[in-house]
């Protein structure tokens, strides 16, 4: 008999963030796992509407979309909850929805997702209760998995790491040329090294360390005069504003472009554009960006305060550095410019990217944690 799983989000399609990524690929894990036979699965999201569905993820009877009616999202993942083997949460915003479900059927199978800053932070005493009552929280770093604990006192037995994977359908370049037409968009040539960073503009968010690479651009620039940064993501008002002010300060408008969002369908391509990826933050849960980076090619320096360094492999697929390290930072840019990656560098950083962080891993992992929860 398969296993009956339900699956609750709260947006899969109608975005493209880091979680809507992570749930996408986990829909598409439940549906190879039904293909298989092992699950009888139902993805239902809170703010999606049907026909945001990717059939690419997942087939049209598995999933149903409640275009942000919560209340008919919450009495229907109620009733059909009542009815699975297995509850999977995709955010900590929904573990109210399963509270009496566990209070009905205590041996029913509850999982929650943490990704990150959702989760690290303090807790009302009833969402912690309930968060204590979880079968498993699967953290998608150990730094995640660490605060988890530290935070909210969760006995180790019940957390369970596993990282986040490519997207089943992220694509892979088998040529490693900047493309022609993002050097025309841009106004740029061969000539120019590109450092590049994607990342929500936020002035809520100030922990991504873009701020910091702008500020080193002056002294990056003494040894190589071509350099361009091409800073990407969605931003509010008050945090362009002041990264308008920070570039004007140091006189870099001819070196910096802040080109706003990207399209899921260019974002290799910019990735094949850039000479670097340079996002030293201090609170990333995961951070996929890297491992598409990676899995592009592209040589990435990140943070080695969060769980950047999952992504990054502890330093084997790239270079972790202090954040509020400046001169440490400097001193990891500049020998990396120097070096230009041949296509053979580019095309075996993308092997080991895909050997740790591949979909068919993710798969795996999950099936075993469903096989287990039958064992159990």
């Amino acid at each position: 008999m398969p296993v009956k799983v339900l699956f609750l989000t709260l947006k899969t399609f109608s975005l493209t963030g880091g979680i809507e990524k992570v749930c996408r690929s986990l829909s598409r894990v439940l549906y190879d796992l039904s293909e298989e036979g092992i699950v009888q699965s139902t993805v239902y999201s809170m703010y999606d509407k049907n026909t945001d569905r990717d059939s690419r993820y997942l087939s049209k009877n598995q999933f149903r979309g409640f275009e942000g009616k919560k209340e008919r999202f919450v009495i229907q993942s109620f009733l059909a909850g009542l009815k699975t083997d297995v509850i999977i949460l995709s955010h900590i915003h929904l573990i109210n929805n399963v509270y009496f479900i566990k209070k009905i059927h205590p041996h029913k199978k509850i999982y929650l997702l943490a990704h990150g800053i959702e989760i690290w932070k303090k807790l009302s005493d009833a969402k912690l209760k309930m968060l204590n009552q979880l079968d498993k929280i699967i953290c998608v770093s150990e730094f995640t998995a660490q605060k988890v604990m530290d935070m909210h006192h969760i006995p180790t037995e019940r957390i369970e790491v596993l990282n986040n994977c490519l997207d089943p359908f992220y694509h892979l370049s088998t040529e490693f040329e900047k493309p022609q037409n993002l050097l025309d968009r841009y106004h740029l040539s061969n000539k120019h090294l590109i450092l590049f960073s994607l990342s929500r503009l936020s002035s809520s968010e100030k922990y991504k360390g873009y701020d910091h690479t702008i500020e080193l651009l002056p002294k990056l620039l003494e040894s190589y005069p071509n350099l361009v940064y091409l800073l990407a993501g969605k931003w509010d008002a008050v945090e362009k504003k002041r990264l308008d002010d920070l570039i004007s300060k140091n006189n870099l408008q001819n070196h910096i472009k802040m080109i706003g969002f990207i399209d899921e369908a260019e974002l290799t391509e910019h990735f094949l554009l850039s000479d670097l990826f340079i996002l030293p933050s201090k609170k990333e849960g995961f951070g996929i960006v890297f491992i598409e980076a990676l899995a592009s090619g592209l040589r990435v320096i990140a943070g080695n305060k969060d769980g950047s360094v999952d992504a990054l492999r502890g330093g084997a697929l790239g270079v972790l550095v202090d954040p509020d390290d400046q001169q440490e930072i400097l001193a990891s840019i500049s020998p990396l410019l120097g070096h230009a990656q041949t296509q053979q560098e580019k095309k075996n950083l993308q092997e080991k990217c895909i050997h740790a962080f591949g979909y068919a891993n993710y798969l795996q992992s999950f099936k075993n944690t469903i096989i287990n929860t039958t064992i159990n």
